[in-house]
């Protein structure tokens, strides 16, 4: 009773010090302890503890630039916890409620797809599911090749982070999972000496594309693919190094289906410290040179994985 009796005669400068050194989510439970609590919960030196540093560069090159003022960094707080588009709806941000964690979600946009400006091989749209101006559509091509980058000065530091590239599979796909398509993740600098540094090797898996069709669609394909399906399949889940090496065999990852109604499937994971480094993030499916169409992408998306 005694702590609890000297917590609450604590000066509202001091308690408001105390809630901003907690989270996002602490602060509305201890808001509820007592009015000086709560009052110091409004404060903006909790809040501004929350915020990203370039928080005000962020607003400013956002779809939001010109609403109302927000009067508190609470008021901003709780604004980029709604995801906003920057850079012309280039990317998307957005704050974790709970936690103040950065998420960011690139565009098809701001990737590098190869031959994406070619009319023949991608086709530019807007999708009514998606939350940028364009998604961008497969129509044919034997080389698919995805790039996203990101550098880890833009998401918060000291925490662990997953890239998720996220997709949809037309009807009307084809040749999309005649061959593994292979995902990598790559912080910093892969020309490290250091062999040690996990955080400087390209972390690589592999991934099958499925896309939904009627049993005859499925039958044709198999007659025709079949024996090259299966082959690529036990070369996928049987690759070692020279030296049948476990530790570089190759992870089999799985799509996963979104609440948005979009596909992902995770590129990579790393861990943002202090320093500023730059993350490379790719999907590619370059081998046996077989047509394929009807992959749409959206984005890439870099979250905080809890």
């Amino acid at each position: 009773m005694a702590g609890i009796w000297s917590i609450g005669v604590l000066a509202e400068d001091c308690v408001s010090t105390i809630l901003s050194l907690t989270s996002p989510s602490d602060v509305g439970k201890l808001s509820l302890v007592s009015s000086v609590f709560r009052s110091a919960a409004e404060s903006d030196v909790v809040w501004g503890r929350f915020l990203p540093k370039n928080y005000e560069e962020i607003l400013a090159a956002s779809d939001i630039s010109g609403e109302s003022p927000l009067k508190s960094k609470r008021e901003v707080f709780l604004r980029l916890c709604c995801p906003i588009l920057l850079d012309g709806g280039r990317k998307r941000f957005e704050l974790d409620r709970f936690g103040g964690k950065i998420s960011y979600t690139l565009s098809a946009r701001e990737l590098g797809i190869t031959w994406s400006s070619d009319p023949l091989c991608w086709s530019w749209k807007s999708h009514p599911q998606s939350r940028f101006p364009e998604v961008v559509e497969l129509r044919t091509v034997s080389w698919l090749e995805i790039k996203g980058k990101i550098r880890t000065q833009m998401v918060s530091s000291n925490t662990k982070y997953g890239a998720y590239l996220l997709l949809k599979i037309s009807e009307r796909a084809y040749g999309l999972d005649l061959m593994p398509a292979q995902v990598s993740l790559q912080l910093g600098n892969n020309n490290n000496n250091n062999n040690n540094n996990n955080n400087n090797n390209i972390r690589e898996a592999y991934v099958w594309l499925h896309h939904k069709s009627d049993e005859k669609k499925q039958d044709l394909e198999y007659l025709f693919y079949g024996n090259r399906r299966e082959r690529a399949r036990k070369l996928a889940l049987t690759s070692y190094n020279n030296n049948n090496n476990l530790e570089n065999y190759k992870e089999i990852r799985v799509l996963r289906e979104r609440e948005d109604g979009w596909l992902e499937i995770e590129l990579g994971e790393f861990f943002s410290g202090e320093s500023d480094e730059e993350v490379n993030m790719s999907f590619m499916e370059t081998k046996g040179f077989q047509l394929k169409s009807g992959l749409i992408i959206q984005a890439i998306q870099v979250r905080p994985k809890y």
